[in-house]
């Protein structure tokens, strides 16, 4: 995760922001009253009822300042990611129900903000209230709604044979609505709210996220289709040998005439379509792997932030993920390769030999 900074309330990374001293109704109203100043219509939702507070208090901050807020009490988190832009919001804050406070903040068509954004509503001051206090409307949950899209985007639906692990009974559920849950012969694993799905088959091991995107771009291009990587999606992807694929920066964004984008904001849109031929699929994929290590160390000011380097045997990238800390990935062909890379990199880093 790449860390971006802190102001008194909350540490800000990646696409969220969490708490880092416990938050009152006053703190998240002028979370509210920041955020305002910077997108024009909003929805939040949650996955629990004891964040309500939170949330109504930065529907508070947002109303005040002039600006209308959709509030979704009880969602889960991939319901809301698809439901909150059909709202025409172009802002969507979901608030988790983990012990500690988390706050998460998407773009107008689900992605995650971009980090200069977060950065400004960081370190930007509140707005001052308008003289007109924007709108408050309740919606309810798009879970039946995003069922039934993925449903007709699949054409003719059928339960899937694949095993489901996932912690969050509620995104759980939406995968039993495809998958029978019950297999050990491929298993899914999904983790942080839905976001995130690795796999594993009886026949070939682990399937990385990495791996599972990879399959799906591959099937999209052989049927014609164009589909956008991040550039900071492993270069392995370049292997594939086609111009169908093409590459956004996480800096700027995508670009306005980009199609097929959604596996990257879906996992389970993504696998159900992508699950019936995945290991035929994975085993004519380029063998890539990925390492990570995260490494705390002082003269912080010596490392390069957000640096990548192409190494003979891979890729390295650096971030930040902490106020003294840094984030070292290695992408390689082969895992053997990737632990080795990251065992050389993380020498050379805490020596400051970069």
């Amino acid at each position: 995760m790449s860390y971006i900074g802190e102001n008194k309330y909350f540490s800000f990374r990646d696409n969220y922001c969490e708490a880092i001293k416990p938050v009152s109704s006053v703190e998240s109203s002028e979370l509210g009253r920041t955020v305002a100043r910077l997108f024009t219509r909003f929805s939040i939702g949650t996955n629990c009822f004891n964040r309500l507070p939170v949330l109504y208090a930065l529907c508070s901050g947002i109303s005040e300042c002039g600006k209308d807020v959709y509030v979704c009490e009880n969602t889960d988190m991939p319901s809301f990611r698809f439901g909150y832009p059909l709202l025409s919001a172009d802002c969507g804050i979901f608030i988790n129900g983990d012990s500690e406070l988390k706050l998460s903040f998407f773009g107008n068509i689900g992605l995650p903000l971009n980090e200069h954004i977060l950065k400004e509503i960081a370190y930007s001051e509140p707005s001052a209230p308008s003289e007109r206090s924007g709108r408050i409307h309740s919606v309810t949950s798009f879970n039946s709604i995003y069922i039934n899209n993925i449903a007709d985007s699949l054409g003719n639906r059928k339960i899937i044979d694949a095993g489901i692990s996932c912690g969050n009974k509620a995104v759980r559920s939406l995968w039993l609505e495809f998958f029978s849950g019950e297999s050990d012969k491929l298993v899914f694993q999904i983790a942080d709210d839905g976001q995130r799905v690795n796999a594993y088959s009886a026949e070939i091991g682990f399937i990385s996220y990495e791996k599972l995107m990879l399959a799906y771009c591959l099937n999209q291009t052989e049927k014609g289709c164009t589909v956008w990587l991040p550039d900071t999606f492993h270069y392995g992807a370049d292997f594939l040998n086609t111009d169908r694929i093409k590459r956004f920066s996480t800096e700027t964004g995508l670009p306005k005439n980009a199609e097929n984008t959604r596996f990257l904001r879906d996992s389970l849109y993504m696998c159900t379509h992508i699950a019936e031929n995945l290991i035929e699929t994975v085993q004519r994929l380029p063998k890539i792997a990925s390492a990570k290590r995260e490494i705390t160390l002082s003269g912080m000011e010596y490392i390069p932030k957000n640096h990548t380097i192409d190494d003979k045997k891979g890729r390295i990238i650096i971030t930040q993920s902490g106020k003294n800390r840094i984030s070292l990935l290695a992408q390689t062909l082969s895992a053997e390769t990737a632990s080795e890379l990251c065992a050389v990199w993380t020498e050379k880093i805490k020596q400051h030999n970069i």
